[in-house]
């Protein structure tokens, strides 16, 4: 048999206080002297009393946090707004609104000027926090960036995912433990390529993401012997991803190996086969809906996955504890999987529950 849970009544009874006594208390307000409220606690953790959450939401003022993203690869940056919207859902019965904006990729100087402008919008409305998805790279940043720490200087706090803006007053950023993912396809390409050229396919070598993919690649690198590691960058442009691998082609004749430490690695995957390069062995990153088929096919050795559904679960749920209970700066990277032609159903499969 389930035990009574405790009420505030019971709290009440057993302190020998009012119910009012107990309610100002418990809610951490002032008009209480500090011996009583101290008696009022000590009473609820001795009768194991749990407070409602979520009731303790609805008290409390409603907030709303906001949210800009934009990325060439729909895909990618629909499965963090899948996340962001799952986690808002939950938070709704805690008086929180999010309110999304998705941008239509145009070319990163017209998104950054929207993503300014929102900001200035959410600023005026008084949102509580800012969560940022930027597919841009560091030295196009400087307006968000001053626009960043002008706001957290307002009591504006925000979160970054997927991309970091780092050296801001950000005070959230979720996304994938980059700096490994770079190691593990090192690792990967050695078991092939070791002593042959091999190169890293990436959307820009100046963004702090693909720096990192880079950073973890060649630290890794130096425990073993490729003659040769070449870096290539196409901006996520799907007509520059084709003229880029084909260009990556002609340069390493005795090109053994790939890293695409980006998401239009589908795109650059079937342009090498229409080249009719079987002998390479590939390491594609994420889980998009052709993923299954490049593994299967052969296209590619294995996928670093990198779970964008569940960064843009998480930045949002991270972001609502700073905002209710936090101080300080948090960084959460998640772990990235490796994705086989074997694991890819199953993997599908658990997503999907």
């Amino acid at each position: 048999m389930n035990a009574k849970k405790v009420t505030i009544y019971d709290i009440a009874r057993a302190a020998g206080v009012s119910v009012g006594t107990v309610n100002r208390a418990l809610s951490g307000k002032n008009r209480i002297r500090p011996e009583t409220k101290q008696l009022v606690l000590d009473t609820a953790e001795q009768l194991g009393y749990k407070a409602n959450s979520a009731a303790q939401g609805l008290r409390r003022a409603p907030m709303t946090i906001g949210a800009i993203l934009f990325c060439p690869v729909d895909e990618y940056v629909d499965a963090i707004v899948d996340g962001m919207r799952a986690t808002a859902l939950t938070l709704e019965k805690y008086n929180i609104t999010v309110d999304i904006h998705k941008l239509v990729y145009t070319n990163s100087a017209d998104c950054l000027a929207q993503t300014e402008s929102l900001i200035h919008s959410f600023a005026k409305a008084q949102y509580r926090g800012i969560v940022l998805f930027l597919s841009a790279m560091l030295d196009e940043l400087d307006g968000i960036c001053a626009l960043i720490d002008q706001y957290s200087d307002e009591g504006i706090c925000f979160a970054t995912v997927a991309n970091d803006i780092p050296k801001t007053k950000r005070v959230v950023h979720v996304g994938v433990d980059a700096h490994t993912a770079g190691g593990m396809a090192a690792e990967m390409l050695e078991m092939s390529c070791a002593g042959r050229d091999v190169a890293l396919l990436v959307a820009a070598k100046n963004s702090p993401v693909n720096m990192e993919y880079i950073n973890g690649f060649v630290d890794y690198a130096k425990q073993t012997v490729f003659s040769s590691v070449s870096i290539y960058e196409h901006f996520d442009d799907p007509d520059r991803v084709n003229e880029v691998t084909e260009q990556l082609l002609r340069d390493n004749p005795e090109l053994k190996g790939i890293y695409m430490a980006t998401a239009s690695s589908v795109i650059a995957c079937e342009c090498i086969r229409r080249h009719g390069k079987q002998d390479l062995s590939i390491i594609t990153t994420d889980l998009l809906r052709q993923t299954p088929h490049i593994l299967k096919e052969r296209l590619a050795t294995a996928a670093i996955f990198q779970n964008p559904y569940r960064q843009g679960k998480n930045v949002l749920r991270y972001l609502y504890d700073y905002l209710t209970r936090s101080s300080g700066e948090h960084i959460h990277l998640i772990a990235p999987h490796i994705l086989l032609a074997s694991n890819v159903d199953a993997h599908l499969s658990e997503e999907n529950l």
